[in-house]
């Protein structure tokens, strides 16, 4: 496995700790891009951590695959707090950081050693996994595609074959898709096929359709609504994409698609592409137009954030303009009580409840800490760790 540039306490204590996790599922689908992202970087000979495209796609994927998910998390969480009697000094000391970091929902977990192992020896294991995959359902879906082409079967019964076939006819479908672009009704049998097939792959390739729009404008809204639909399918791969802002042009449908699904971070990213590149005419049209989808936003704070890019100095002037514009026009709609804002702040209140509630059982103070966790578990009996340390042993 290719090493990384971090501080190691014990290597004795580390392998100790990642052979208890040999075995940890980071339930990464096999079609998942960033699977892709990998297989390409080994072809090219640059699976290591000194390259920086490696670096992001373990980065990302541990966001992505693992940080983003509270009850993977405490799956881990679990594993190591029952093994902790069982550890020596030195590796029960990685394994409480460790702990502390899981229980951390705001800790940046790819900075954290063990779980980078772990997940880039995963990672790897995934891949040989899916390379030793027969490839006999996507040559059926190409046969099927190419008796389609040929006159010998109707197109409602390829479609509803490979429908069936499911995640292996993305390819082929996609391929039919792409090299007939000026073919009609293959574009639309492509676009409700890959509708058709809820995976990661067919949404990402749905996705792509509709950031630089090539489609007659009634196929890219029926292409956006199956997005959409599919939603948060799509979601990771759309974060990917736009993270290095290398894009030539901004993808409204893209934006447009973050704001109406209720991306937490929507508002930051529109904001965040005015800082990158207002300064720049070539992306001015584009500003205007992603910006105004600031009205759609549900965002309690879009004001609030607006005005805080106005008033920061590395604002383009030109960014600036376009922001007082927005801003002079901009009327904040009434929101309900319940949205995902402030359900994602009462989560965080709560994970700050509960590492206090932690820090009390590590001290040894059990029934204090259970107290605090016990108020956790009344609002809310999913919380991935308040019920399972409230049981533990001591």
């Amino acid at each position: 496995m290719p090493k990384r540039k971090e501080l190691t306490p014990s290597i004795e204590g580390a392998d100790a700790l990642a052979r208890l996790l040999d075995d940890f599922d980071y339930e990464v689908e096999g079609d998942d891009f960033l699977l892709y992202e990998l297989s390409n970087l080994i072809e090219e000979d640059r699976a290591n951590f000194e390259d920086e495209g490696f670096r992001r796609v373990v980065d990302a994927g541990i966001r992505q695959h693992f940080e983003e998910r509270p009850g993977l998390r405490g799956r881990m969480w679990a594993r190591l707090r029952l093994a902790l009697p069982d550890l020596s000094e030195s590796t029960k000391r990685i394994a409480l950081r460790t702990i502390r970091a899981l229980e951390d929902m705001d800790f940046p977990l790819h900075n954290v050693s063990l779980v980078v192992r772990t997940y880039t020896a995963y990672m790897f294991r995934r891949l040989e996994e899916a390379a030793d995959q027969p490839a006999t359902p996507e040559e059926d879906a190409r046969a099927l595609i190419e008796r389609w082409r040929d006159g010998q079967i109707i197109r409602e019964e390829m479609m509803k074959r490979l429908k069936h076939i499911g995640g292996p006819a993305v390819g082929p479908v996609a391929d039919l898709l792409f090299d007939s672009s000026e073919d009609r009704e293959a574009v639309e049998t492509s676009i409700e096929i890959l509708g058709g097939i809820r995976t990661s792959s067919s949404a990402r390739v749905l996705a792509h359709v509709i950031a630089d729009p090539v489609l007659p404008e009634d196929l890219e809204m029926r292409t956006y609504g199956l997005v959409k639909s599919m939603w948060p399918l799509p979601r990771h791969y759309i974060l990917y994409t736009l993270a290095t802002h290398t894009h030539e042009d901004l993808s409204f449908r893209w934006f447009q698609l973050l704001v109406e699904s209720d991306e937490l971070a929507a508002v930051d990213m529109i904001l965040e592409e005015v800082l990158v590149h207002a300064g720049n005419p070539a992306y001015t049209e584009d500003l205007k137009a992603i910006v105004e989808l600031l009205r759609l936003s549900r965002d309690p704070d879009v004001e609030e954030k607006v005005v805080a890019v106005l008033n920061a100095e590395d604002t383009p002037p030109p960014g600036v303009t376009l922001l007082e514009e927005f801003a002079s026009r901009f009327t904040p709609s009434a929101q309900p009580a319940e949205n995902p804002w402030a359900a994602a702040s009462r989560q965080a209140d709560l994970n700050r409840k509960y590492l206090a509630a932690a820090k009390l059982y590590d001290s040894g103070k059990h029934e204090d800490a259970r107290r605090v966790l016990d108020s956790i578990v009344g609002q809310d009996p999913q919380h991935p760790f308040a019920r399972a340390l409230k049981d533990m042993p001591g």
